[in-house]
């Protein structure tokens, strides 16, 4: 076969692949662009590494095929991160999510994994989930209807410059796509900040705190405990906001959260990232950031990181709520709240 007869054939089978994984998308509700071939070799690449989609028994992978896969995996979990800059890996447990096609949840991907590595199949493990021996598997942690329920939106280029923002000359966050400022707030949080923002204050962390610490058993609780208990996780799931940022810092995105559908790992494709935790932001006037994110779990450092970054393009935080989730204390220039139960008194 010539030179051309070869590339030829190439381009065919990359045609084709791009017609199929148009229409998965268009199918799942994402559009893809035209020019988006960066996207799509990226998907092709996990595609052919994972044997997913294979239709009749997978082959034996040779030591090289299988160093090849692990390459292909670990080059998607690490996209966008270099040596030294600081950037936040998906965290272990969520490494699954992104070699997944249908990316559906790492966390309950998690336990159908452990149940196959302790099986004694050769299946990969994909085909095994969806296609082979544990196909009909419905574990009573996370049933097959939850495990194929919840799949992460991964954001494509065009998509997430809809959640890019950018400082105003004004000082104040705008959506770059639009240029409209951010407003996160329901109507709801709008009246208990425009009514009283000392007390919408203490309100946040003492709903933060009740969630960070041990749940005890609700025999021991009072009647008013299980009631506070159950409105701190109600006020805490509402119209919560995420962002992340790039490995530089420089690029802030912010989306809604949806468990299940759209959280931290979506809006890189669950690359590496600078930071990420939620945030609220009133009429381009960021009033909270925590640095909380189960997907990538950054550190005191990188939050940080990222006010000073703030600040420096002029973003005023002196009267935002800055929480510090972490058991340490750290110096730096901005007011950060600790966040634990004992303290609140002082945040009244």
């Amino acid at each position: 076969m010539s030179d051309t007869d070869s590339a030829h054939n190439a381009a065919i089978k990359i045609q084709s692949r791009y017609r199929a994984f148009r229409t998965r998308r268009a199918m799942a509700g994402f559009a893809l662009s035209k020019g988006d071939w960066h996207t799509l070799l990226q998907q092709v690449s996990i595609l052919l590494r994972s044997s997913q989609f294979e239709e009749a028994q997978p082959k034996e992978l040779s030591v090289r095929g299988k160093w090849l896969r692990c390459l292909g995996s670990a080059g998607a979990i690490g996209r966008g991160s270099a040596e030294g800059d600081g950037g936040l890996l998906l965290q272990k447990e969520h490494w699954l999510e992104v070699v997944d096609i249908k990316h559906r949840y790492g966390s309950n991907l998690t336990p159908y994994h452990e149940h196959w590595m302790q099986s004694s199949t050769a299946q990969p493990f994909f085909f095994w989930l969806d296609h082979g021996e544990g196909k009909d598997l419905d574990l009573p942690d996370v049933s097959r209807k939850e495990l194929d329920g919840q799949r992460l939106r991964y954001c494509t280029k065009q998509e997430r410059k809809q959640h890019a923002t950018e400082i105003g000359g004004d000082k104040l966050l705008h959506f770059q796509h639009t240029g409209a400022l951010v407003h996160t707030l329901s109507a709801e949080e709008q009246q208990e900040i425009n009514t009283n923002f000392v007390q919408w204050k203490h309100e946040e962390i003492r709903a933060v705190a009740l969630a960070r610490t041990p749940k005890p058993d609700k025999s021991s609780m009072s009647e008013a405990e299980v009631q506070e208990r159950k409105e701190a996780k109600k006020r805490r799931n509402a119209n919560k906001w995420i962002y992340v940022t790039s490995t530089d810092k420089k690029q802030l995105y912010i989306a809604p959260k949806v468990k299940g559908e759209f959280q931290h790992s979506s809006f890189l494709s669950g690359g590496s990232v600078g930071s990420a935790g939620a945030v609220m932001v009133n009429q381009g006037k960021i009033i909270k950031l925590a640095p909380m994110s189960g997907h990538y779990r950054p550190n005191i450092e990188q939050f940080v990181a990222l006010l000073d970054q703030l600040t420096a393009q002029g973003v005023d935080l002196t009267s935002a709520l800055l929480l510090n989730p972490f058991p340490v204390e750290v110096e730096c220039k901005h007011h950060l709240v600790q966040v634990d139960l004992e303290s609140l008194d002082d945040h009244k």
